[in-house]
């Protein structure tokens, strides 16, 4: 810019021209402070930050005021600092050129942007988050998930956990897309080795999707459990079609759960209510050879999948949950409690209730719900059913878990992780097995999900018929 052309910029009062900065792209703001020392202290120096905070907001994206205080990384939100990185990432999405080390790190940006989304609130329930539909914008135009540098990161916690969020929905394909067809058939083979390993559970990780070393979430499992659930429901379009989880970044909004964006403080989490939950298992012979066909220390034969007679169920339960006081847990409830929460308005609750599920089979359900020191929401429950019908696949698994059962009295013990923020539509991922997790239990991934009082119901239509 000719030295002439700023010298009559200049002559306009600043805070005019920081008006019509404000409506240009951050990346024109910054090569516009570059031009000269007044354009740099404009842009830099004011220590309010109200330029950056309404190209921040104008972009846009989420006001980062309305998001609990629990989840913000810092105290005091920079709002230049995050408009740089936020571009930084996208940048960084759209290069061919990007190394591992930016794409990991534009990785983490994403999740930012996506933990910082704002909640859903009364009355604006159908109101989408801005920070969503950037997220879903840059990665759907740049296919950054795809770079063959990302392959070799199978194990890397940010990337399952992203993708865990997306829950598949940049995996769909057309009936012609052969590619695409081989792609998801390995990320389910995959899950599946990851997901029925009876290796993965112990109780050095409470027998659920969490890392031995640290007790945080294994994002790689919590992954896997939404791929295997999310396929077996995809293979069986006519069994409860109006029934199905939410699933895709809007759904990890807190809040977005039916009922929760209005309701009482006390249950913070969203608890009480009607849900559904989704289990999944193998038939036990499948899943005993499975777990015998490689006695190495390596991934299992994902192979064992794809032979004629593998089985693999998939189970609809209806709940009605309510919470109790702490004192009132039934004596059922034989699990470890969550330790007491660190934060004040997220106090541990405990809650309990019916389900019903294949046969119209009733159980009580009692568990609790806590906050993480990272944030993230943890589930823990049993449920304990007289049994009076069985399936085929249910008469193998009772006939190996004698030590948990007394007159057809049946215990299962879940472990689960909210996934998004408090009370989304997401829902609960973890996994299920015996209560006493003796030696060869089987084990199973679920999937737990609020959903409105007049949902139809199946299971608890049986009871009366």
């Amino acid at each position: 810019m000719a030295a002439t052309a700023l010298s009559r910029v200049f002559q306009i009062p600043s805070e005019v021209i920081e008006h019509a900065l404000t409506l240009c792209h951050p990346r024109d703001v910054a090569s516009f402070s570059q031009t000269c020392r007044e354009a740099r202290r404009l842009v830099y120096g004011n220590l309010d930050q109200y330029l950056w905070r309404q190209l921040f907001l104008l972009f846009p994206f989420d006001d980062p005021r309305q998001t609990p205080s629990l989840f913000q990384e810092d105290g005091q939100f920079n709002w230049r600092k995050e408009l740089h990185r936020r571009m930084e990432a996208q940048l960084i999405a759209s290069r061919t050129s990007s190394t591992l080390e930016d794409l990991l790190m534009a990785i983490e940006s994403f999740i930012s942007v996506v933990r910082s989304a704002a909640p859903v609130t009364w009355g604006y329930e159908r109101v989408s988050s801005p920070n969503l539909l950037w997220v879903v914008e840059v990665l759907q135009s740049t296919n950054m998930l795809r770079s063959p540098l990302l392959l070799s990161q199978e194990g890397n916690q940010s990337l399952a956990r992203l993708r865990a969020y997306l829950a598949l929905t940049l995996d769909e394909y057309d009936d012609d897309d052969v590619e695409g067809k081989e792609r998801l058939k390995s990320i389910r083979t995959r899950s599946r080795c990851q997901v029925y390993d009876l290796r993965n559970y112990h109780q050095d990780n409470d027998w659920g999707p969490f890392n031995v070393t640290r007790g945080e979430v294994d994002w790689t499992h919590v992954e896997s459990i939404i791929n295997v659930v999310s396929m077996n429901l995809s293979d069986r379009p006519h069994d409860w079609p109006d029934t199905r989880p939410r699933y895709g970044l809007e759904a990890t909004r807190a809040y977005s759960a039916p009922g929760t964006a209005a309701s009482a403080t006390g249950d913070w989490a969203g608890i009480e209510g009607h849900w559904r939950r989704y289990v999944c298992f193998m038939d036990y012979r499948d899943l005993f050879a499975f777990n015998t066909g490689n006695r190495g220390h390596g991934q299992q034969d994902g192979s064992y999948f794809d032979t004629p007679s593998f089985e693999e169920a998939a189970r609809l339960i209806e709940l009605k949950l309510t919470l109790i006081d702490a004192q009132a847990m039934p004596e059922v409830y034989i699990l470890d409690r969550f330790p007491d929460s660190p934060y004040e308005h997220y106090p541990t609750l405990y809650f309990t209730g019916s389900s019903w599920g294949i046969q119209g089979n009733e159980a009580t359900v009692v568990g609790s719900v806590a906050m993480s020191e990272s944030g993230v929401v943890r589930w823990r429950f049993v449920s304990s059913v007289i049994i009076t019908h069985f399936t085929r696949y249910e008469t193998e698994i009772i006939e190996l878990l004698q030590a948990s059962i007394a007159n057809s009295h049946i215990q299962w013990s879940s472990e689960g992780v909210q996934i998004g923020g408090i009370a989304s539509a997401f829902g609960v991922i973890g996994t299920w097995t015996g209560i006493l997790h003796d030696h060869g239990d089987p084990v199973g991934p679920f999937w737990l999900y609020k959903v409105e009082d007049d949902h139809p119901i199946y299971m608890r239509a049986l009871v009366n018929n």
